[in-house]
């Protein structure tokens, strides 16, 4: 990730927002060109310490105009490597210690014996001399070994670094919202993997959640910027979100002014192409619907993860939300392979979700009959299948449980 150095000089106030200035081609193509070239130096290294990399690229300086753009990119690069530790490494502090003990006892020195303290700790380890020098140092961040340069366009590159960028600034931030109207797997798990909490709100806008974040022990502490760097890495997993937005307050040069992010060709490509899905039978739903009812039926349409329900500091997050033309919702939960603890884990979600307009569609071959009574008396409806998913069930009870757009539960 990309400090503050690296992003200050090219924020600025424009009209009481923060905006950057982000890196783009110009009309000579000069820019891809030398993200090229930084690339295919990057790949020559391999094999090569990091010390020498991060010298090797700093040294592109004269072919730039601004070095601060070089070292952000550096670092975006660097960070997007594959480093290991060399052989032995973990040795190292057992070779420092062994060497200047022997360093110690041959003081002061005498002309012509820089070898003998490694020799000697050299026979004490039952190591060479040389391998006594390389493993010296072996643990510093420097001598990690370059095992696999990014394989990255230069258009690639040029997104991750201005994607840097962009979530520098909320280094800064005191308060972030989201706003977005899917993708919320890839965000929650952002959320939770950033150790935030969060609250989420309905918008005017039809199916679209604002997701408000902050820091566990916020009201508590003196300096609410503590949490800036969990702020910066949600972005990643909102920027292939559709429709998202982020907004956040910044602490800029002894003020607070606010920053606003959102969908850019200069971050990432747009979202959208073939969905993800987590299971056989979420991919053999949304293929049945195509393929026998088309991409509508009867006005229906379907969306996958679209909406999110809060369960105090849980989410609830139904495989499908079937939306009609008439204004409509039926959700669509998922239950294929389980557990007996799976099951007890997913009921006591449904319970605590209250959603009368949630189908639920469990896989019968895989369940015990002592937890099918589970199942029974869960708010909406339910649908067995057996060997494969079949649509035509599943839309009848859509049709039965849908509801006026209720917007977002509780």
């Amino acid at each position: 990730m990309l400090r503050r150095t690296h992003v200050a000089p090219f924020l600025r106030e424009r009209e009481g927002h923060l905006e950057v200035r982000f890196l783009e081609e110009d009309a000579e193509g000069r820019v891809l060109g030398f993200l090229d070239r930084l690339l295919r130096l990057t790949r020559r290294l391999e094999g090569r310490s990091r010390g020498v990399v991060t010298e090797a690229l700093r040294r592109q300086e004269r072919r730039v105009r601004d070095a601060r753009r070089l070292d952000g990119l550096s670092r975006t690069l660097l960070s997007l490597s594959r480093f290991t530790p060399p052989a032995g490494a973990q040795r190292a502090g057992e070779v420092r210690a062994t060497l200047f003990r022997a360093r110690g006892g041959l003081w002061p020195p005498v002309p012509g014996d820089r070898r003998r303290p490694y020799e000697e700790a050299g026979r004490e380890l039952e190591l060479s001399a040389g391998e006594v020098e390389r493993l010296l140092y072996a643990d510093d961040p420097d001598a990690l070994l370059l095992r696999k340069a990014p394989r990255l366009t230069p258009t690639g590159l040029l997104r991750r670094y201005n994607l840097d960028l962009a979530r520098a600034v909320l280094l800064e931030a005191e308060e972030v919202e989201l706003h977005a109207r899917g993708g919320w797997k890839e965000i929650f798990r952002a959320v939770k993997l950033a150790r935030l909490m969060h609250r989420i709100v309905p918008t005017p806008r039809k199916g679209e959640y604002r997701l408000e974040l902050t820091g566990p022990a916020a009201p508590f502490v003196t300096r609410p910027r503590r949490y800036g760097i969990r702020f910066a890495r949600i972005v990643p997993g909102l920027v292939r979100a559709p429709g998202w937005q982020l907004r956040a307050q910044v602490h800029w040069e002894g003020r607070t002014l606010p920053y606003r992010l959102s969908w850019d060709p200069v971050l990432a490509a747009r979202p959208g192409g073939r969905p993800r899905y987590d299971s056989g039978w979420e991919a053999d739903l949304a293929r049945e619907f195509r393929e026998k009812l088309g991409n509508e039926r009867n006005g229906w349409r379907i969306r996958r993860e679209a909406t999110p329900v809060p369960l105090g500091e849980e989410v609830f997050l139904p495989d499908f939300t079937f939306h009609h033309a008439d204004g409509r919702v039926a959700l669509v939960e998922l239950v294929g392979f389980w557990t007996p603890e799976y099951l007890e884990e997913k009921v006591r979600k449904v319970r605590a979700a209250g959603l009368d307009h949630l189908v639920l569609v469990v896989f019968r071959g895989l369940a015990a009959h002592r937890e099918e009574g589970e199942l029974e008396g869960l708010p909406g409806a339910l649908v067995w299948f057996r060997n494969r998913i079949r649509i035509g069930p599943i839309m009848e009870a859509v049709e039965r449980v849908a509801v006026a757009d209720p917007g977002l539960p509780r």
